[in-house]
This record gives structure tokens, sequence and C-alpha cells, in this order.
């Protein structure tokens, strides 16, 4: 591609941040700048006050203290100067010698320094945070522009007339640091530049902070901020007020050290009565469980019933078991989504109605959960084969929930809905459901971890297998809900055998060589774990988007996709020779595209040369 003129006033990424135009493999969602949550103190993300407590360079400052001081003395007020690392401090000779004189700590008294763009030099703010408790002065800290800042930091009290005369002493540049008679600071003022925290890349410097560092004092756990917090925002789960037991005391302070029933006054928080921070996380237990806003202390911790761990050669069982159950529900999720009358991707022009939007949000629902179960199916096989055992990519005759649930490709009518619903419902007994057994492998592996390789790793997997199965209930009683105002006949497709002709035979079998294929990937895959390099599972992920795209245009015809278990998955079917049934579908599959392109009108051809090319490389691939 030739090299363009880079047009006038393109925007470039200054960070890597927002370079980064895909989603890393490996990063979580939340790594995603479009996915950060904007409240920073204290902190859902990180502590805003742990990136701002180096804003002087040389200087390590605290702003979590609370306690203001009193106007004029500075004795209690400011933020405390914890460390001095360098800079300007270091050249007025100031060391952290002088922040350990007992009863004498050093405090930052006042700053100064632009706070808005259309401000000159002269009409820099000087904030006196005499009698600012340590969040204050974080504020003050926070509005500082970058470029020339100077900071008043004293052990005693200072006069006004030091204070408002900061500004000219930041302009002039004039350091200085006085010291007492026993050679002990009194004042200091101290200029410079508004630290940088960021490198030349964009990214937080990691030479001025420690991994974590950020992350400390957050809402996690969720404690910390609970006893911050004086908003009154918290659900019944995490009240900062709550009612007696009889209801004769309305207004109570949850977080009272005297648990005796004593009426607070409304909005009124005493903060010497309640827990401290440390209290909150090592007392919790004393808290009592809150219903309709008032305390219960007869309510205790439910004492689950005993369930028995399973032996080593029933996980393994159970695994093996579960593995075809997550490819039948795989497969019964992708028909429900081929079902539904949605397009691929939602057109520009015309803008879509509102039927339309919302069957179409029903259908990528269904398709995420297909994919995660397709996952699911990829985890269950990893953890088989740390213990040792070969692949299972079978698909189950039936699925157990409340009873045996033949497997069958359905259409997404209202009760196969709810049936999706029940089967990812949290199950109420432990060992029972899909659910309800992989909470109980989990537990096994937990408690008898000496029978397990890797116990730790195999724990993990199944967490999270368990964890995306709250997700799935989520996104199916999503589905119900955007399926609600319309009748079946509104966002069915009428699915059937079609009209038999070459070009529908030939994506037919197309379809099924792709499904055969991706089974085959996915069995060598599995067999061969880091022995193919990601090659073979890249290539799985291709086989499937193509899958998809061909059912989509059988669905869009009115054709069922089949999904045709190849023989060599069924069950008592002999062992497989790695690559042996993905070679055989690849030749299959080039036949048939070969057949579609002779027969399709234009764009089915354009879509068939490129997986015939993809489909090639691939056979090459096994062949090698």
């Amino acid at each position: 591609m030739p090299d363009l003129p880079t047009p006038d006033g393109k925007i470039f990424p200054r960070n890597l941040t927002a370079r980064a135009d895909h989603v890393v493999r490996g990063n979580p969602s939340g790594t995603r700048t479009e996915s950060g949550v904007d409240n920073c103190f204290p902190g859902l993300e990180f502590d805003q006050r742990n990136l701002d407590k180096r804003f002087f360079p040389g200087l390590v400052v605290d702003f979590h203290r609370e306690q203001p001081g009193t106007q004029g003395v500075g004795l209690n007020g400011g933020s405390r100067v914890l460390a001095v690392t360098g800079g300007v401090a270091a050249a007025q000779g100031l060391t952290n010698a002088d922040l350990a004189v007992p009863d004498r700590p050093l405090r930052v008294l006042a700053v100064c320094g632009r706070t808005a763009v259309d401000q000159t030099e002269a009409q820099a703010p000087v904030r006196d945070c005499r009698s600012t408790s340590g969040t204050g002065v974080w504020r003050a800290v926070h509005d500082l522009l970058p470029g020339r800042i100077a900071v008043l930091l004293g052990a005693g009290p200072v006069g006004a007339t030091t204070v408002g005369n900061l500004n000219q002493q930041r302009i002039a540049g004039q350091s200085f640091v006085q010291r007492g008679a026993g050679g002990q600071v009194q004042t200091a003022v101290l200029v410079a530049d508004r630290a940088r925290y960021l490198t030349d890349d964009g990214v937080i410097d990691p030479e001025a902070y420690e991994p974590g560092e950020l992350t400390r004092s957050m809402c996690a756990p969720w404690q910390y901020d609970f006893r911050d917090c004086a908003c009154y925002y918290w659900a019944s789960s995490k009240p900062d007020v709550s009612g007696s037991p009889d209801g004769s005391v309305p207004q109570m302070n949850f977080l009272r050290r005297n648990r005796a029933h004593t009426p607070d006054r409304p909005g009124i928080r005493d903060r010497a009565a309640e827990f401290t921070h440390a209290e909150v996380v090592s007392e919790w237990n004393v808290l009592p469980v809150v219903l309709n806003d008032r305390e219960d202390d007869a309510i205790g911790l439910v004492t689950p019933a005993p369930v028995p761990e399973l032996t080593k050669a029933k996980v393994i069982a159970e695994l093996k078991r579960l593995a075809t159950v997550e490819h039948a529900l795989c497969v019964e999720y992708l028909y429900a989504h081929y079902s539904l009358a949605a397009p691929w991707d939602l057109p520009a022009s015309p803008p879509p109605g509102a039927r339309t939007r919302a069957v179409h949000r029903a259908a990528r629902e269904v398709f995420e959960v297909a994919v995660d179960e397709m996952r699911h199916l990829r985890w269950v096989n990893e953890a088989l084969g740390t213990l040792g055992q070969s692949p299972v990519v079978g698909r189950a005759a039936e699925i157990d929930r409340d009873g045996p649930h033949p497997f069958a490709l359905r259409p997404l009518t209202a009760e196969q809905l709810q049936w999706f619903i029940d089967v990812e419902a949290p199950s109420q007994n432990v060992g029972t459901g899909v659910d309800g057994m992989y909470v109980r492998l989990h537990q096994t592996l937990v408690k008898r971890p000496e029978l397990f390789p890797e116990a730790d790793r195999l724990a993990h997997l199944i967490k999270l297998i368990i964890d995306e199965g709250g997700d799935h209930f989520r996104r199916f009683t999503a589905v119900r809900t955007h399926l609600a105002p319309f009748t079946p006949a509104q966002y069915l497709r009428p699915l059937g055998a079609g009209d038999g002709s070459p070009l529908q035979t030939q994506l037919l079998t197309l379809s099924d060589q792709y499904y055969a294929l991706l089974l085959g990937l996915l069995n060598s895959t599995f067999s061969l774990k880091d022995r193919a390099g990601g090659a073979l599972m890249a290539q799985s992920v291709t086989t499937m988007r193509y899958l998809h795209e061909i059912n989509h245009m059988l669905a869009a015809r009115g054709v069922a996709p089949r999904f045709t278990l190849p023989t060599a998955f069924a069950a008592g079917a002999p062992a497989l020779v790695d690559g042996q049934v993905a070679r055989a579908a690849a030749v299959a599959a080039i036949e048939a595209q070969r057949e579609i392109r002779a027969l399709g009108d234009q764009p089915t051809r354009a879509i068939i040369n490129r997986q015939l090319a993809d489909t090639e490389a691939l056979l090459a691939l096994l062949d090698a």
C-alpha cells in the first residue's frame, strides 16, 4: 500500500492503551479504556490519591488523613510528608530524618499553581491547607495544571503572610528551608514543575509507582468505602442506617461500636462511635443481617448440607460426561439462534424497526452463550488433559436437569427459551443439574487437592465455568425481555428441509463438513496440547466462523442447519487418529466449496472463494 500524506488535523494516539485498537489476548475486558469506571476516589479501579501523592518531584505525601486542623495553627491540618526521594527537596537539605521528629510531622500547608488555562502566572491561586483535611489538600493538588508549582511545608504554626507570599516565591523560583536552633525544620518553600506520571508512551511510569500501589485503599474490600462513605447510598445489604428489629428505633448507625439500640440523629454520623477501618474488616461478623431496613440478630449463617467429595475416578467420569453436555448445549443454542428472524448485522439504511432491533439483540445474546459453551468444552478438555485423559468432543444424547432432556434441534419458542433459562439457572442442590455438578467438582478439587495434579489450576478452570453459568442465566432472561412484546410468528423463522435445489444441497453438505472439520480440529488440538502451538486452535476459530456464516445463509433461505454428528464422534466409536477426521472433512469441504462456486450467485461465490482459500491452506497444514 503506498504511503499517503497525513491529513491536516489528524489525531494520533499518544498512549499505548489508545493504540491497542483490538482486544489484547489474555487481558480482561476491564483493561479497555471504554470499560473504565470514572469513580477514582476512593476508587472502583484505582485511588487517585495514590497517584497524586507524588505530585511534587522528590516528595511522597499522604492524602488519606481525615482530621482538619485549626485555622492559623496548622498543627493538624494539611497532608503529612511521608518521604523525601530527591529533587529540590533533597537539594535544599531535607531528609527523611526531618520527617521522623516526634510530634512534629512535616505537612503540606499551602500549594500554589495555575488551575485554569486562562490564568496568567500572576493569577495563580494559593490554596491555604492549614485547616484542610487530607482529602481537601488532595483536591487542591488535583486541580494543579502542569507547570511550575510551589508547596509550603511546615512542622508548626505559620502565619497568613507566609501563605500569601507563596505565589511570588513560585514565580521567582525561590526554594528554601528554615530551621530552628536545634536544626529542626520550621518551614520550607519548594518550587518545581508538577511531576509527570506518564512515560513518553503514555503509560503510568513503573519507575515512580510500585506494582499494586495505585489500587491500595480502593473500594475493594468494600468495607473500606463502607466505612468512608457518608452519602447514604448503600443498598440494604450494606446500610449506613438501619432500624431496630422491632421497628421502635427507626434510625441507628449500623457501624456503631456499641451495639445497644441507641437512636442516632437522622443525617448525623458520630465517627468516633463507629468501627474503625480495621475493625470493620476484623469485626465484620458482629454486624447483623438487615431485612426490610431492620437489623435481625436472630438470623445466622445457613449451614449447607454436607456433600461427600468425589473420588478421582468419579471426577474424571463426570468431566467426560460434562464435555458432551457442553457440546450438546452449544449446538442447541446455535440452532435456536438461527431460528430467530434476525439479520447478521443491523442495516444502517433504512434504519431497522423496533422489532428487528429487539430480535437482533436477542439473537446476539443467544449466540454469545453458544460461544461460551464452546469455550467450556475447551476448558473441560484442558482439565481432562491435565488428568492424563484423552479428549472428549462427542455430543450428549440427553441433558439432565430435573429429569432427562433429549437433545434435539428446536426453534426458540417460549417453551424452549424457558428450558434454556432453567438449565442455566443456579441449582438449588450441590451435585444436581449441570452447574450443581460443577460446584461439586470444584468442592472436591478444593478439599482433596492431594488427589489431583495441578489442583489449583483445575479448580480455577471449573470456577470459570461456574461463574459464566450465572451470566448465561441473566442473558437468557434478557432474551425473554427482548422478545416479550412480540409473538413467535413475528420473531421466528420457518426453518425446514428446503427445496432440494443443488445450491441448498451443497450448502447443507458444506455446513456438515465444517461441523466435522471443527470437531476434528478440536480433538487434535486437545490431543496435542502445547505441541499444537496454537495453530490448530486458531484454525478451529476460523472454521467455527465459517460454519456460522454458512448456517446464516441457510437460515436466511428458510433451510435448517443439520449439525450431523460424524460417526467418529458417536458413542462407542473407535479411538481417533490425530488429524484423521479433520483431514477427511477438509477434503470434503473443499469439494463442496467448488460445487457451490459453480452454482451460486456473485455474493455467494465471493464468500465461498474466501473460505476455499483458507480451507486449502488448512489442508496443507494438516498434511504437514
